[in-house]
């Protein structure tokens, strides 16, 4: 047989068709497609060996291959393609003009290859976008090749570009080479549109350079050449950019992006996250900080650029963004504002941290304080109150023991001193705790104290309460019955309901009335010493107007 260039092509063609083929059966399962590369290349092989027409033959193999990909098992139409190709191939060989059938089989096949890429789910739209932006490639240098009369160096080329297809196929499908394949289609798109364009303007300038003369000289030759070399970056930079914008979509510039990033990073990093994912345009980007639950926004992406993320030599966690689709990698300038964003993250990390163990701290030291005031209550309740009440009783019993004695004056005075310190006990126990909590519990002591507001109908809803922490207990207490003293001096309300309701994590107060107010309500006093109750222990409150009256509403956390 004659090694022409045709045949070169060819031979690479096949070489690729069946080492393709061979790794879609083997690595990826895909058997259909697999076999009917791996066939398509045996028969170019066979063709230029055995010198056999079964150029028509391979052509349906291809059709049927790319048909049939990325399905996993045969199904009976692509089993009658195959049968008819094999069948009718060399009959129809000789009778019809090769390079009309390919092209026409090529158009109908790619038709219908992007009718099922519109329709396909998500995880099979790359695999198809490779195949069917390879065999657009393929086709297009085919027709330019027989457009040109097939040139000895040209031909080749285009023919063994043919082995691409399985290639692309398989790319498409392996997790190891998995890119999206509009990366492949956005530069092949730009490089040709920046060809096409250097080619029109060098002619361009060739053709105004020749108006004055029959034939350019060397120095107009050799500045034509210079001009389109430093166009040709700016000029690929700029078709690319177009392409990707076409294709994936709004990209920010480098200046706009940090910016924006710079601006958008504050004190939540979830908004951190999310302005960094926003302002880079990026589809993903997640911080997973060490012992918390990873902070997500975009839809995860197959491939990653991780940033650790450190407080001083400690490392505290991970900021990971997605590549964008059609992105090998991150660019420089993302890279660069991502450097930038980095450290801003990292104070905000530190900062909620520090705020958090201040909440903590805030925490801890009420609950101590509200433990601490109620073992002092219990002390100067069932300690000193009844040895004062007893040396007030002593003083009556040694009066009425002396009878009219000149001691009485003198026992007088040391009961009206007793009287006077264990009123002051009172008071400072009370002052302490409410002296109501011990003696009733959270839902009597609020019912007790609602029964003192006259005109007010107070119904308690409570589930079964459990023993309470002494600063939860207390702030409960105290926002119940500032809330009830102001639903009574204000709101000109006959009802007002104080609803109690513990979970494991929480206890919920909610005190509501059914009075009309006096217009939209200013934080006063009680508001605020409701509020900083509830801010203390780390809980929440608000309060307002509803469609039925007033409302407060207080979230209280319980310890784990």
């Amino acid at each position: 047989m004659t090694w022409d260039p045709e045949s070169v092509g060819w031979l690479v063609a096949g070489l690729l068709l069946v080492g393709s083929g061979l790794c879609l059966c083997v690595q990826t399962k895909i058997y259909t497609a697999g076999v009917l590369f791996s066939l398509a290349g045996i028969l170019v092989g066979l063709t230029l060996v055995a010198e056999a027409d079964l150029g028509v033959v391979v052509i349906a193999l291809l059709a049927t291959a790319i048909v049939a990909y990325p399905r996993f098992v045969p199904d009976l139409a692509t089993a009658l393609a195959l049968a008819g190709a094999i069948i009718g191939g060399p009959a129809l060989a000789w009778r019809v003009e090769l390079a009309g059938v390919a092209f026409a089989v090529g158009c109908v096949t790619l038709t219908y290859l992007w009718w099922r890429l519109e329709n396909a789910r998500p995880e099979t739209q790359g695999p198809l976008l490779w195949v069917l932006s390879t065999s657009c490639v393929v086709l297009g240098l085919l027709g330019v090749a027989a457009i040109s009369g097939y040139p000895p160096i040209f031909t080749p080329v285009a023919f063994g570009a043919v082995g691409l297809v399985g290639v692309a196929a398989l790319v498409g499908v392996s997790p190891t080479l998995r890119i999206d394949g509009r990366w492949f289609a956005s530069r092949a798109t730009a490089f040709a549109v920046a060809v096409a364009c250097e080619l029109a303007i060098a002619t361009l300038v060739l053709t105004l350079i020749t108006l004055g003369s029959d034939s350019p000289g060397i120095v107009a030759l050799t500045l034509a050449a210079v001009g389109c070399g430093i166009l040709w970056r700016p000029l690929l930079g700029s078709v690319q950019t177009l392409s990707d914008g076409a294709l994936f979509g709004y990209r920010p510039d480098a200046l706009s992006a940090a910016h924006r990033v710079a601006v958008s990073v504050g004190d939540d990093p979830a908004a951190s996250v999310r302005a960094i994912q926003e302002g880079l345009a990026l589809p993903y980007a997640v911080l997973a900080l060490d012992g918390e639950t990873p902070i997500e926004a975009g839809t995860p992406t197959e491939h990653r650029r991780t940033f650790p993320i450190a407080a001083g030599d400690d490392h505290i966690g991970d900021l990971a963004v997605g590549v964008r689709p059609g992105d090998l990698d991150l660019s420089g300038d993302d890279e660069r504002v991502l450097t930038l964003a980095v450290p801003i993250l990292v104070q905000t990390i530190k900062a909620r941290s520090q705020t958090a163990s201040l909440q903590r701290a805030r925490e801890a030291s009420a609950s101590a304080r509200e433990e601490e005031r109620r073992r002092l209550r219990r002390d100067i309740h069932d300690g000193l109150g009844p040895r004062l009440t007893g040396i007030a009783f002593a003083a009556d019993a040694a009066k009425l023991a002396g009878q009219g004695g000149a001691t009485d004056p003198i026992l007088d005075r040391i009961r009206r001193e007793a009287e006077t310190a264990i009123n002051e006990i009172r008071e400072l126990v009370s002052g302490l705790r409410p002296p109501a909590l011990d003696e009733l519990g959270l839902v009597g002591a609020i019912s007790a104290k609602a029964e003192s507001y006259p005109g007010l109908s107070t119904t308690i809803e409570a589930a079964d309460v459990p023993e309470l922490p002494a600063a939860v207990e207390v702030a409960a207490y105290r926002i119940a019955i500032e809330a009830l003293t102001n639903v009574a001096r204000h709101s000109g309300a006959t009802r007002a309901t104080v609803e109690l309701d513990p979970a494991p994590d929480r206890l919920t107060v909610r005190v509501s009335d059914n009075g009309t107010g006096v217009g939209d309500w200013s934080p006063g006093i009680g508001l605020t010493s409701m509020r900083e109750r509830a801010s203390e222990l780390g809980g929440t409150l608000t309060s307002g107007r509803t469609p039925t009256g007033g409302c407060v509403l207080a979230t209280l956390p319980l310890p784990g």
